[in-house]
C-alpha cells in the first residue's frame, strides 16, 4: 500500500513539473524573437537530402514563372495533397490549392519567390523540410495613390515531400508568415 501511494505521489509530482515547466516555456517564448542572426552551420546534405533540396528549390521557381503546369510536376497533384497557410487557411487536394494560387498569382506582377535555409530530413520515401520563404510582389489597385503597391512577405515553411517515380513531389506544405 505504501509503494502505491509513493508511486501515485512521484506520478503527481512529475506530472506537474512537466505541466509547470511546459506553461513557463510557453509564457517565456510568447512575443520573443529568435536571433535571425545566430547561424548553426549545417551539417553535409546526403545526396537523397541534396534532392529534396533541389526539389523544393524547382517548385519556387515553378510558382515563380507563374506556369501552374511546370507547378505540377513538383506536387502530387491529386486528394492527397494539402496546404495550410498560417493558422486559418486549408487547402485540401491540389485541385484546390491550384485554383487558390491561380487566384493569387494573377492578381501580382513582377514577383520573386525563394527559399532559403532549407534542412532536409530524409526517411526512405518520406522526406520533410523546413525553410525560410521570401515573397516580394506588386498589386495594382485604385486602392493606391499610385496605383500600385509593392509587398514582401517573409516567414517559415515546413514542406512535407513523398517520393513519386523516383521523384521528390511535395504533398503537404505549411507557411507561416513573419509579423512586420
Amino acid at each position: 500500500m505504501s509503494m502505491h501511494f509513493s508511486f501515485s505521489r512521484f506520478f503527481i509530482a512529475v506530472s506537474a513539473v512537466l505541466v509547470a515547466g511546459s506553461f513557463g516555456i510557453a509564457v517565456a517564448h510568447e512575443g520573443s524573437k529568435h536571433a535571425d542572426d545566430v547561424v548553426v552551420a549545417q551539417p553535409a546534405l546526403s545526396a537523397e537530402e541534396q534532392r529534396v533540396v533541389k526539389a523544393l528549390e524547382n517548385y519556387a521557381a515553378a510558382v515563380q514563372s507563374g506556369d501552374l503546369d511546370e507547378v505540377d510536376k513538383h506536387v502530387i497533384t491529386g486528394d492527397a495533397f494539402t496546404s495550410l497557410e498560417g493558422d486559418a487557411y486549408l487547402d485540401r487536394g491540389w485541385p484546390n490549392y491550384r485554383k487558390h494560387l491561380a487566384e493569387k498569382l494573377s492578381s501580382m506582377s513582377d514577383y520573386t519567390y525563394t527559399f532559403s535555409n532549407i534542412r532536409p530530413v530524409v526517411h526512405n520515401d518520406f522526406a520533410y523540410a523546413t525553410l525560410d520563404y521570401a515573397l516580394t510582389f506588386t498589386i495594382k489597385s485604385d486602392q493606391f495613390k499610385t496605383g500600385e503597391g509593392r509587398f514582401t512577405m517573409k516567414g517559415k515553411a515546413t514542406m512535407v515531400l513523398v517520393k513519386s517515380d523516383n521523384e521528390w513531389k511535395i504533398q503537404h506544405r505549411h507557411i507561416t508568415r513573419e509579423n512586420t
